[in-house]
């Protein structure tokens, strides 16, 4: 979305009930009060042009009239005070809470509520906004003051290198912002949830295939690279499964080790070669980042990814496979899926085997610029 126009989003205050009490607060600029009668069905076209929605009234808001496109609108749901969390649960499940996704936030004071449901709903913890108020009207002009903060991104700049960008990029935004901090440039924070929730969709699946068959008692061992601040961590159970995250951010990784305690998160050298033996994980995988690196960094992340793999496990990788020529100060690096795949071919001397190949259309893009390929390592095993 051009920055103009993205600058043009309103952040949306769903106030129902409180709609009158909440209207006379004072709310920073661009911020729009919403009542009950403003979100009937035939009126909730207007929320895809929100860059934020808050819901106060979380009992009467009707989310079960919401498209996927204006539930790509990034959430902040505040939590109703006086209910605990078997209540709410019973009550918003599926219908809300189990649809909270990474570029969602929870606003609540009660930090004993919010741990019980980010335990139940995978969240992380970067997703609470910690309350001071409980009136629904400085709640709101809380709310919208901290939103307001966060408009301004920083920029890359003119010149973009992969490591000093994602290390301070990291540095400034992953311990305050971490939705901020793996933000598309030029994306506004809509089209980010959208990406998301295409890929959550195709990765879903694949993420089982890889597990396969074994049973929940033996642990599957996975590794996220260029893990960022750990949006992907939520999608396995930390019960049956031990996620390992790489990045070369040590922000990035200081954020995740605090938002997700359950896994575990190394800082990845400039050689980027990994701190793993041979053959440790079941799956290695990354999402959106080999895209950020030049041909020579892409050849020395898959051959790693492929090292630290186990005969029979996975590697995957989600990228961009279709873009404009790249200009100074972009932070991407296109490839076409045909040299990928001669790169991966490369790197692990043909020792793999394509399981699955899948093109992704991301809402705001005319055509097919996203691409999945899962694919199973060959070999007999060094370990045992």
């Amino acid at each position: 979305m051009p920055e103009d126009a993205a600058s043009s989003l309103r952040t949306l205050v769903y106030a129902g009930r409180f709609a009158d009490k909440v209207s006379s607060a004072k709310l920073p600029d661009g911020c729009e009060v919403l009542s009950e009668w403003d979100v009937l069905p035939s009126q909730l076209a207007a929320l895809e042009h929100a860059a934020t929605l808050v819901v106060l009234d979380l009992f009467s808001f009707p989310f079960e009239s919401m498209t996927d496109k204006q539930r790509d609108v990034p959430l902040v749901v505040i939590l109703p005070s006086g209910f605990d969390a078997p209540f709410l649960s019973a009550v918003f499940d599926e219908a809300v809470l189990g649809r909270l996704g990474f570029f969602d936030r929870v606003a609540t004071a009660d930090r004993d509520l919010w741990e019980e449901l980010r335990l139940r709903y995978r969240w992380a913890g970067s997703q609470r906004i910690e309350l001071y108020c409980s009136l629904p009207d400085e709640a709101a002009a809380e709310i919208c003051g901290r939103l307001e903060e966060e408009a301004t991104l920083i920029s890359p700049g003119e010149d973009y290198e992969t490591i000093r960008y994602w290390r301070w990029r990291g540095d400034a935004l992953a311990a305050s912002e971490p939705q901020l901090a793996i933000h598309v440039p030029h994306h506004d924070p809509a089209s980010d949830k959208a990406v998301y929730r295409v890929q959550s969709k195709a990765l879903g699946p694949q993420f089982v295939a890889a597990r396969g068959a074994r049973t929940e008692d033996v642990p599957f061992e996975a590794l996220e690279v260029g893990v960022g601040v750990g949006r992907w961590a939520s999608k396995f159970d930390p019960a049956s499964t031990r996620f390992t995250g790489l990045d070369v951010s040590w922000g990035m990784i200081r954020a995740a080790r605090a938002d997700i305690p359950e896994g575990r998160f190394d800082l990845l050298e400039e050689d980027l070669v990994f701190p793993y033996a041979d053959e440790s994980f079941d799956l290695a995988f990354t999402v959106s980042v080999l895209q950020h690196n030049p041909t020579s960094a892409k050849r020395t992340l898959v051959s790693e990814m492929w090292r630290v793999t186990r005969p029979g496990g996975r590697l995957m990788f989600l990228e961009d496979f279709v873009a404009k020529k790249r200009t100074p100060g972009s932070t991407v690096y296109p490839m076409p899926i045909n040299e990928f795949v001669d790169l991966v071919l490369e790197a692990t001397a043909g020792r793999v085997v394509l399981e699955h190949l899948e093109a992704l259309r991301y809402p705001h893009d005319p055509f097919f610029r996203g691409g999945l390929l899962s694919l199973s390592k060959v070999g007999t095993p060094q370990t045992w």
